[in-house]
């Protein structure tokens, strides 16, 4: 008798065993999939948000090489698409200083040069220059001169964007190079997620792109044009001019259409270089500098963080100066 209770006191206990465990397994997948599906579902809707805005930005991009390349007064209406996010026109956060030697038994240098300084370090890598006559030319019109004194020029006006340095052998007046000094407005893009902060940005008409967990890399190809074996070199500096604002937002969901207008600029004269030197400062050092070496086959200065192209025969480096009109509004 007592054996037969005991069988019925297990067959009473099983169902709930069995409840119990299969309770315990829901709750483990309902957890698995909290601690891990969901998350994995936002952030595959995350990526599919930037890559659809992406492919938006590239149109855009496409469109402003066009109204770079075909002059004053051409122009081109597109529309972005951004589910998310916010799209605005800024100041750019890197700088650039493109050095160039107009001799070859010099290599010109500029360093420690930024918006607002008062001061920077002029060299010649070869050794064989050490003072220098120096003429800033300011994109108003105005000018200064002076000589460096142990390689540093200072106590001039602040450096802008536009800033354009000619360098001449203080000993003999001999004309060696010089220097831009340039810090464009950027067309921003930014799209904070649970995947991470992505950043996309027009730059000289190349987009520049930040996924999360990465570095800065070009999407769009700056404005950069050569001919033959680098027998020219042309850099494009692009200034975007909204006629408002230069923090006027766009914030998504929605459709905006964008006009572009090119307002025309500056061709500063082609010059002769036998070297030119590439210093940025900013987020998209790293990138501009693959893009340069990659692609243009400049070496990289480690010591000095720059990039440089040496010739024995000089190339044709010319710089263009371009304002673009951009209005954008709710489509």
């Amino acid at each position: 008798m007592h054996h037969k209770t005991a069988r019925i006191g297990e067959e009473a206990m099983s169902p709930v065993i069995g409840t119990v465990l299969i309770m315990a397994l829901m709750v483990t997948i309902v957890g698995t999939m909290l601690a891990w599906g969901i998350p994995q579902v936002q952030d595959n809707e995350a990526w599919a948000q930037y890559a659809t805005t992406r492919s938006n930005l590239l149109n855009l991009d496409a469109d402003l090489d066009q109204v770079l390349l075909q002059g004053e007064g051409a122009s081109r209406s597109t529309t972005v698409s951004i589910g998310l996010g916010t799209f605005v026109v800024r100041d750019s956060p890197d700088t650039l200083v493109i050095s160039y030697s107009s001799v070859g038994w010099i290599e010109l240098a500029t360093r420690s040069l930024s918006i607002g300084d008062t001061s920077f370090r002029l060299a010649d890598l070869q050794e064989n220059v050490t003072v220098f006559n120096v003429t800033l030319s300011y994109p108003d019109g105005s000018s200064w001169s002076g000589s460096s004194d142990e390689g540093m020029l200072s106590d001039f006006p602040a450096a802008v964007s536009g800033l354009r340095g000619s360098v001449s052998d203080a000993s003999n007046s001999t004309t060696l190079g010089g220097f831009w000094l340039y810090r464009d407005d950027a067309l921003s893009y930014r799209y904070a997620s649970t995947a991470g902060l992505f950043q996309m940005r027009m730059v000289n008409g190349g987009l520049l792109a930040r996924e999360p967990g990465g570095s800065h890399f070009f999407e769009g190809r700056p404005l950069v044009r050569g001919i033959g074996a680098l027998d020219a070199l042309t850099f494009y500096q692009v200034t975007y001019n909204n006629s408002g604002s230069p923090y006027t937002a766009l914030t998504g969901p929605s459709n905006f259409d964008f006009q572009l207008r090119n307002q025309g600029g500056r061709d500063h004269d082609p010059v002769a270089a036998y070297t030119v030197r590439l210093a940025v400062e900013g987020s998209g050092q790293a990138a501009y500098y693959s893009y340069f070496n990659d692609e243009w086959g400049f070496s990289r200065d480690f010591q000095q963080d720059e990039v440089y192209l040496q010739q024995s025969a000089p190339l044709d480096l010319r710089i263009y100066e371009r304002t673009v009109h951009v209005a954008f509004q709710p489509r």
